[in-house]
């Protein structure tokens, strides 16, 4: 199997349309039928909505809620949009989960959206969005706090849904390796 991985000569929100594109083109070779994504704002669920309304997908909108008044909230109008047409909306305060801060440094050398995927992930599974085991597209980017260009998506992965007390598992110890894996491939990320 080959596949291609684009590498964005910088992260942030200039990234966000390739993304989708790139997105929807794998979903469609992959059959895959659930994108998790990550907006704050709302800027990127809206060119989500955009971009995927003509294939057969289901979204899952993971959000922040506001910190010390640093994020602008997500409107309320596009959460029920995005309801309304069928697909998923949280925020990731309200769903418990656990992802130690270790497993995030380390993510966060490939990429500030490699961590954000992988949680985003996580927390759809634990809110029973996706299925474990099933196979998605987690989209995210390099985020607003910290990054001159954050607020949009750089970054997409197909994982493995799976629940995030089951991340850190590596059973079988013996035989099986391939197993392990749960980020099955990256679809593409900052430079």
């Amino acid at each position: 199997m080959e596949a291609k991985i684009t590498y964005f000569e910088s992260g942030g929100r200039h990234n966000t349309e390739a993304t989708l594109k790139l997105v929807k083109e794998r979903a469609k070779e992959r059959n895959i039928k659930n994108i998790v994504l990550a907006s704050i704002s709302g800027f990127s669920a809206e060119k989500a909505l955009e971009a995927f309304k003509d294939i057969d997908v289901k979204l899952t909108v993971v959000s922040l809620k506001g910190l010390s008044g640093e994020l602008p909230e997500f409107p309320e109008s596009l959460k029920e949009e995005i309801r309304r047409l069928g697909h998923n909306f949280c925020y990731a305060s309200e769903v418990k989960y656990e992802f130690p801060e270790i497993v995030q440094a380390t993510l966060r050398r490939f990429s500030e959206g490699l961590k954000v995927c992988v949680e985003i992930a996580l927390i759809a599974a634990e809110a029973g969005y996706v299925k474990p085991g099933e196979e998605v597209i987690a989209v995210g980017g390099t985020g607003r706090l910290g990054y001159k260009e954050g607020g949009g998506l750089d970054t997409a992965v197909i994982i493995e849904a799976m629940r995030s007390g089951d991340f850190l598992e590596l059973e079988p110890l013996y035989g099986g390796k391939e197993k392990r894996r749960k980020i099955k491939e990256i679809i593409c990320k900052p430079r």
